[in-house]
């Protein structure tokens, strides 16, 4: 069970730092205009900022939930 709650913990932290890339990236394309992917384009923000706060939120809930025999 433990190694399950490791993948998830690390699950969460992935999606988060992978998130949090692709949000900075898509703010240096709109004021920069680097790029012209469609992934890269304004309403994608959004997407990259829920899917931060979903690897947080998971992240935060595998690590510290609460035990048992406490």
């Amino acid at each position: 069970m433990r190694t399950v709650r490791n993948i998830f913990r690390f699950l969460g932290m992935g999606i988060f730092f992978l998130s949090i890339a692709l949000f900075l990236l898509t703010v240096l394309n709109n004021w920069l205009g680097f790029a012209s992917a469609t992934w890269l384009n304004g309403p994608f923000w959004r997407v990259y900022v829920f899917f931060a706060v979903s690897g947080i939120l998971l992240y935060i809930l595998i690590t510290f939930r609460r035990k048992k025999d406490e």
